[in-house]
């Protein structure tokens, strides 16, 4: 039987709003208890009250999540560690540093993250900002880096600030990612070609000096470094396509299928695995590295570091540096490098929400943990991959709890492989970001948004991209949020209003009607007064009253209030008469207070 809906409209005064009362039958009882068993959505945690949604949905967790989960966490542990081992090395530390982050990040945000795919770990947005403010400094720079990072995360967090977010507009994050995505493919080509790395200036170039460097040393690049790497990345395309050879849609070929995606999912693990197998072989097991003819990633701190406060004086040469002193070199890093991990975390969280809200303050609480913890050992600033996040949704992962899987994949790799890791290949950890970041490569928003007709987003990418590549990537993303934040802006500058001149009952009243879009703030003050003063002086005559129509009005502050009183006592002193008409009932009131003798008159409501 279809559910009954009485709907009671109760109205009050003329400044109150009608309020909506929903009288609903017994089926209540049927539709509430039907709801408590619907499935772990991701988006659970968002209730108030709940800082910790790891309890809303264990009560439901069933064998069949564990599985699940298991399948998925081992999937993404073998695309997250070979990937957190290339990070490290774009952020310039060793490799152990990106498996921490990895191991820690995956176990935080199982217990206070609210979307199930996301992969918090290293990522190549992470290690490109921290090489940028932490190159040529020791570690405990970008371990100092990650804790303050992870508490400006925390306190915007706790202050709520989860909405700042809607204020970076998608064009710009894409030209933020395909930026970003180049920057790391020309540092890479170093060591995808073998070309030694300059000393001086030139090391800490951005990516227009980086490729004008590689090109005039292009001889200097060795033939079995560009032989390994190329050959890892046809084999990365290669074993990405493979799920395409195998219709999966006959029951004949669905194990085959389902076996090729498996390996599919693994590629990187497989080319790390692979190349490393290889320069063990040509070694011998001599453990130097002397009859390699490649460069190797080199040797690799093994075990679980100790709990220790990143709170510390560290002594670098002669000279010793506080806690605070590192945090002042850091320059505009600690502020930057949270807000990039935040839109990067949201942005994934909302491509997985399958359209449904993403609680980015929680996000920003689970983020903020992370990095404080992981500071505490030896981790660099994480925050969400979309590859392994979408890794871990093809994997069909039910909940947040299969980051524990991934983190025993990543403590396994600290006890007992990191020995092993000295062979991986340099050119092979290239080839494997460099083959990430290439779908983070959108060029085709430039045509949508030409046929569009989105000139102005189309300015906003532009301007962001070149600003990424020239003047630095922290430079790019403020200077793209200024510019997309000037359009609507505008709208309260340059205001939107409609002019025109009505006849009413057969054309023996007549006025002048201008009704203005949106609102009315300080910064269209005087836009409006001019536009008053010309509809008053249209025919040289002020026969026509001047009528300001205020029913699309949703915004009004108390310069604008002063003004239309001050606009008023012109008008009327030039002739005229100026009437307000649709006033909001809760604007009403406040620009009573400006009425005058002369001043402020209000038309019907209707």
């Amino acid at each position: 039987m279809a559910e009954r809906v009485e709907l009671h409209v109760l109205k009050g005064p003329p400044e109150s709003q009608p309020v909506i009362r929903v009288a609903r039958k017994d089926s209540d009882r049927t539709h509430n208890s039907s709801r408590r068993s619907l499935r772990y959505s991701g988006r659970e945690g968002c209730a108030p009250g709940h800082w910790l949604p790891i309890l809303r949905w264990t009560r439901r967790y069933s064998r069949v999540d564990l599985l699940a989960d298991m399948i998925a966490g081992v999937t993404l542990g073998l695309t997250m560690i070979p990937q957190s081992i290339a990070y490290a090395t774009i952020a310039g530390l060793p490799s152990q540093y990106g498996l921490y982050a990895a191991l820690v990040g995956s176990v935080v945000y199982a217990f206070l993250g609210t979307v199930k795919e996301v992969s918090i770990g290293p990522t190549s947005l992470m290690a490109l900002l921290t090489y940028q403010y932490a190159a040529n400094h020791p570690p405990q720079y970008v371990v100092v880096l990650a804790c303050t990072a992870g508490i400006v995360e925390l306190l915007m967090g706790a202050a709520r600030l989860g909405f700042l977010i809607c204020l970076i507009s998608e064009p710009v994050t894409s030209a933020f990612t395909s930026a970003t995505a180049l920057i790391i493919i020309g540092t890479q080509l170093r060591n995808l070609l073998g070309v030694p790395k300059p000393v001086g200036a030139m090391a800490e170039g951005g990516i227009l000096p980086t490729l004008l460097d590689v090109s005039r040393r292009y001889t200097e690049a060795t033939v079995p470094d560009s032989s390994v790497g190329f050959v890892c990345i046809l084999l990365l395309v290669i074993l990405q396509q493979l799920p395409k050879l195998v219709p999966a849609s006959t029951q004949r070929w669905h194990r085959c299928s389902r076996l090729l995606w498996y390996v599919a999912l693994a590629r990187n693990a497989i080319a790390v695995l692979g190349s490393a197998l290889l320069s063990y072989w040509i070694d011998g097991g001599s453990n130097t590295g002397s009859a390699v003819p490649w460069q190797l990633s080199g040797r690799v701190e093994s075990g679980i570091p100790s709990f220790q406060l990143p709170i510390q004086d560290i002594v670098v040469g002669n000279t010793t540096v506080s806690f605070f002193d590192i945090v002042t070199d850091l320059g505009s890093g600690p502020v930057l490098v949270p807000l990039v991990a935040i839109l990067a975390n949201v942005a994934i969280g909302k491509a997985f929400s399958s359209g449904q809200p993403v609680d980015a303050t929680q996000e920003m609480i689970a983020l903020g943990l992370c990095n404080i913890i992981g500071s505490c050992f030896r981790s660099m600033p994480t925050t969400g991959a979309f590859t392994r996040s979408a890794v871990s949704h093809a994997s069909g992962v039910r909940t947040p709890l299969s980051g524990l899987y991934s983190a025993l994949l990543c403590l396994l790799a600290l006890g007992i492989l990191t020995p092993y890791f000295y062979y991986i290949p340099r050119a092979t950890l290239a080839a494997v970001l460099i083959a990430a970041v290439s779908p983070m490569l959108d060029p085709g928003i430039l045509a949508k948004l030409w046929r569009a007709g989105f000139r102005y987003d189309l300015l906003a990418w532009c301007c962001c991209f070149a600003l990424c590549l020239v003047a630095g990537i922290e430079i790019g993303l403020l200077g793209g949020m200024v510019i997309s934040l000037v359009q609507p802006l505008a709208n309260f500058v340059w205001l939107r209003v409609e002019c025109q001149t009505v006849h009413e009952h057969d054309q023996r009243f007549s006025y002048r009607l201008i009704r203005v879009e949106h609102g009315l703030l300080y910064p269209g003050v005087d836009r409006l007064r001019s536009l008053v003063l010309q509809q008053v002086h249209l025919d040289g005559t002020t026969d026509l009253p001047i009528v300001l129509d205020c029913c699309r009005m949703t915004l009004m502050d108390f310069t604008a209030c002063r003004a239309l009183d001050n606009l008023s006592k012109e008008v009327h002193r030039l002739g005229g008469s100026l009437l307000l008409r649709n006033v909001p009932p809760r604007w009403h009131e406040r620009l009573v207070l400006h009425e005058t003798e002369h001043g402020l008159a209000f038309g019907s409501q209707s």
